[in-house]
C-alpha cells in the first residue's frame, strides 16, 4: 500500500514566515530580532527532542532484532543462500509490487471520482512520488507532494487533500480487517467478537456515504476547510475492494519469505497477511519513525512467532523490510521515469472549476 500517514492539511493561504518577520521588524524598528531568536530557540528544542526520540527508538528496534536472531544467525544465513530461497525472494518482490499497484488503483478510484480524470500516468506519478514521503520521519511531505504534483494535472489542492484523507481512512479500515487474520492464532477459539469489525466494514460497503460524512465531521472537529465534495458509493466500494486485494497481495510477500525459511505453509498464510497489515498500521501510527522502522519489525516478530520460532520470525521481519524497500523504491523510480515525459497541463487548461477552499 501507499502507507499513508495521518497529516493535517497545510494552510495554503498563509503568509510566508519571512514576510511576516520583515513586516514585524519594520513596525518595531528591528526589535523583533530578539523575539525571532527566542522563537527559533524554542522551536529548536522540540526538533532536538524529536531527533533524540527517533534515534533511541531506531537503536532499540535494531538491538531487539539482533537479539532475536543472534542464536540461529549462521543457520539462517546458510538457508538464505540456496537457490530455492532466492527464487521465492524474487517472487516475494513481485507480489509486493502487485500490492503497490492495487493500492494505486484504489487511491485513483477516489481521486478520479472527485473531478476530471487525471489519467493513469498522472495518477501513478502523483501516487508514487507521494509514497517516497513515507521514508521521512514526518507525514506532511507525502501530502505536500500530492498537492504540488496534482496541480500539474489540474487537480485542486482541496481535491488532493480530500483524496488523501479518504484514501487513508479506506487503507486503515481495510488494514484492520486484514489484520484479523492473525487473531485466531493469538486468541485460540475466543474469536466470536471478530464479527464486529466485519460488520463495521459491511456498514461502509452498504452505506459508503458514511466515509464522506466522517471526513466532514473530522474537518469541523479540527477546524479545517471542508472537503470539496463526496465520493460516489460506487467509487468507495471499488476503492475498498481494491484496498483489500492490495493487503492480501502485499501480505503474500511475507508468506513466501516464511515458507522459504521452512515455515508451515498452511498455518502461516493468515498469520502473514494479518500480521503484515497489523505491523503496517503500527508503523504508520508511529509518526516519529521513518516508515515505522523498528516498530513494524517488532509487531511482525510478535505476529509470526505464533507460527514459527522467534529467530525465524526475526529473520523474516528483516528480509521483509528489505523486500518492501526494494519494491517501493524500485516501483516508484520506474513509474517516475516512465511518467516524466507525460506531464499534465495547468489547472486553467483543464476546465476544472471546482471551488477549492484551500486555494490561497
Amino acid at each position: 500500500m501507499s502507507g499513508g500517514r495521518p497529516a493535517a492539511a497545510p494552510a495554503v493561504g498563509a503568509a510566508p514566515a519571512g514576510d511576516a518577520a520583515a513586516d514585524g521588524a519594520a513596525a518595531t524598528g528591528g526589535g523583533t530580532a530578539d523575539g525571532a531568536t527566542a522563537v527559533g530557540t524554542a522551536a529548536g528544542q522540540p526538533r532536538a527532542r524529536h531527533r533524540l526520540l527517533t534515534a533511541v527508538l531506531l537503536l532499540a528496534g535494531v538491538a531487539g532484532l539482533v537479539a532475536v536472531a543472534r542464536n540461529d544467525a549462521w543457520s539462517l544465513v546458510t538457508r538464505m543462500a540456496d537457490g530455492r530461497f532466492l527464487a521465492l525472494l524474487a517472487l516475494s518482490v513481485l507480489t509486493n509490487v502487485g500490492g503497490l499497484l492495487l493500492g494505486l488503483l484504489s487511491w485513483r478510484a477516489v481521486l478520479d471520482d472527485l473531478g476530471p480524470p487525471v489519467g493513469l500516468f498522472g495518477s501513478a506519478r502523483i501516487f508514487f512520488c507521494g509514497l517516497l514521503g513515507k521514508f521521512l520521519p514526518t507525514p506532511v511531505f507525502g501530502l505536500l507532494a500530492h498537492i504540488q504534483l496534482g496541480a500539474e494535472y489540474g487537480a485542486t489542492a482541496g481535491r488532493m487533500v480530500t483524496t488523501y484523507v479518504v484514501s487513508l481512512g479506506i487503507t486503515m479500515l481495510t488494514a484492520c480487517l486484514a489484520a484479523l487474520g492473525i487473531a485466531p492464532a493469538v486468541l485460540g477459539g475466543n474469536t466470536w467478537w471478530l464479527a464486529l469489525p466485519v460488520l463495521v466494514l459491511l456498514c461502509f460497503v452498504v452505506r459508503p456515504g458514511l466515509i464522506g460524512a466522517s471526513v466532514e465531521r473530522g474537518a469541523r472537529l479540527f477546524r479545517r476547510p471542508p472537503p470539496t465534495g463526496r465520493n460516489s458509493p460506487r467509487a468507495v466500494r471499488v476503492s475498498l475492494a481494491l484496498a483489500l486485494l492490495s493487503w492480501f497481495s502485499a501480505g503474500l510477500h511475507l508468506w513466501l519469505i516464511v515458507v522459504a525459511l521452512d515455515g508451515p505453509p498452511a498455518r502461516s498464510l493468515s498469520a502473514c497477511v494479518g500480521g503484515f497489515a497489523l505491523a503496517t498500521v503500527a508503523g504508520t501510527l508511529t509518526i516519529v519513525l521513518p516508515d515505522g522502522l523498528g516498530a513494524r519489525e517488532m509487531v511482525l516478530v510478535l505476529s509470526l512467532s505464533t507460527v514459527v520460532p522467534v529467530p525465524t520470525a526475526g529473520a523474516a521481519a528483516i528480509v521483509s523490510r528489505l523486500v518492501c524497500t526494494l519494491a517501493e523504491l524500485g516501483t516508484a523510480g520506474v513509474m517516475i521515469l516512465v511518467t516524466r515525459s507525460r506531464r499534465g497541463t495547468p489547472p486553467a487548461a483543464t476546465g476544472d472549476t471546482t471551488d477549492d477552499p484551500l486555494e490561497g
